[in-house]
């Protein structure tokens, strides 16, 4: 057992003196017992230290060693002795942080113990992430995307200031010094919420878990998003001639054509296989999730029909049959098949010809349109046709509103598709019929 203090006298046959051993390793001042007697000087010694009664000696240099201070010398000397089981640190623990001397406590063995950029890694890694999981329970799956693009984020910007940190002594405010970083002053607003975002929403999680003590992040300052600038969709008088322009690429132009047409999302149009086309419509179902690679639900979840003309699904079937695997794969063939003909072609085609054909063209400024700007444009023109937002979103697929669905589920499927059938011929019909009816060789020779 460790000394608690040291006796000894300064000649023979003289009083002994006592000098403790203080919180830091130094010992006090000698203080004598008044006694020779080396028992009797230890028992007085002891009551000292217990009682914290000490008389004051004469010719101090320094002011004596005071009750309390003697109190915590015995105590961290219980410390450094005394057998603590979990539960016991746990407590001395808690007692620090309720009394604000500690931000958080982290015992060996436990989740908050854990290597920090191991934590973030996984909670990003869709496949094994518990955060994943528990959204697919609750309903609100996210996508592949998601979680790909916050695990480069922890990569790109946090990698290096996690690195040899425990998960349970990261705080707000080390959180909250990445502002000073000048890599985020080149970013946009919405981008710095996003890197903020990557490591605040799993560190919420884990509070919530118990991973950690520390809480907070929600007083970290927000990030304030700018409105976002309105997308430039094309006029629809300029539809015509976008698609009269010179395009190298057959199935890219088909895609942009079906984008105007329908309003799809990119993923939706990729996704598209023989089991989807009708003479009248398509039964959008699915997305393609380059990240998985494979397909997964739309947006929303919900699946949906959008109509088309008996010309352009004519020429989706025509565009089936350069499919190599079309007898393979039988309904599940892709309309818009990639180098492997069992998956879609890369969207960044579609966007790579539409911006040909812009340029061709004469388009001022190519880049800022993109096979997106089709459903924008899809939905402006439709609402100035059909004067009922509810019928353009059934077809589109914006359900984001709660009250909106509401009211959406009082509207006939079949009316809706029949409304929007009729808008979509007359603002986009004989765009329809002039393109197809003009071989790719012949565009842009006008």
């Amino acid at each position: 057992m460790a000394e608690l203090f040291y006796l000894q006298t300064r000649r023979h046959g003289g009083n002994y003196y006592v000098r403790f051993k203080l919180e830091d390793g130094s010992l006090s001042n000698f203080k004598s017992t008044g006694t020779t007697n080396y028992n009797e000087a230890k028992k007085i010694a002891y009551s000292w230290l217990v009682t914290g009664n000490i008389p004051a000696r004469i010719n101090s240099k320094t002011p004596d060693q005071s009750s309390s201070d003697l109190e915590k010398l015995n105590l961290l000397n219980k410390l450094k002795t005394t057998d603590f089981d979990y539960n016991d640190v746990q407590k001395i623990v808690d007692i620090l942080v309720d009394r604000k001397l500690l931000v958080s406590g982290i015992i060996r063995a436990t989740p908050e113990s854990r290597d920090a950029l191991e934590f973030f890694n996984e909670f990003w890694e869709y496949d094994i992430s518990p955060y994943a999981k528990e959204n697919k329970v609750l309903g609100s799956e996210l996508s592949r995307s998601y979680f790909a693009t916050n695990k480069g984020r922890i990569k790109n910007y946090w990698a290096s200031r996690l690195k040899g940190k425990f998960l349970g002594e990261i705080t707000p405010d080390e959180v909250a010094a990445i502002f000073q970083d000048p890599k985020l002053m080149e970013l946009a607003p919405k981008t710095v919420k996003g890197i903020m975002d990557s490591v605040t929403v799993p560190l919420k999680w884990a509070y919530q878990k118990h991973l950690t003590q520390i809480t907070g992040f929600d007083l970290i300052p927000h990030v304030k998003i700018k409105t976002q600038k309105e997308r430039i969709i094309v006029p629809l008088k300029t539809v015509p001639e976008v698609f009269n322009a010179k395009w190298e690429n057959e199935m890219s132009r088909l895609a942009n054509l079906v984008g105007m047409y329908t309003g799809m999302r990119t993923g939706e149009v990729q996704a598209l296989r023989l089991e989807d086309l009708f003479e009248d419509h398509i039964h959008v179902k699915h997305s393609w999730d380059r990240f998985a690679k494979d397909i997964k639900p739309t947006k929303t979840g919900e699946e949906r029909d959008v109509p088309i003309s008996k010309e352009l699904y004519n020429a989706l079937i025509n565009q089936l049959d350069f499919n190599p695997r079309k007898n393979i794969d039988g309904k599940y063939a892709y309309i818009f098949y990639g180098d492997d003909p069992s998956r879609p072609v890369n969207q960044r085609l579609f966007n790579k010809y539409l911006h040909r054909a812009l340029a061709d063209m004469g388009y001022e400024n190519p880049t800022e349109i993109s096979f997106y700007s089709w459903r924008h444009g899809f939905c402006t023109e439709a609402r100035s046709v059909v004067q009922d937002d509810r019928v353009v979103r059934s077809v589109s697929g914006h359900k984001t509103q709660q009250m909106f669905e509401h009211y959406s589920k009082h509207i006939q499927h079949e009316e809706s598709l029949a409304t929007m059938k009729n808008a979509a011929q007359q603002l986009f019909g004989d765009i329809v019929t002039k393109t197809l009816n003009t071989p790719i060789e012949e565009c842009g020779m006008a």
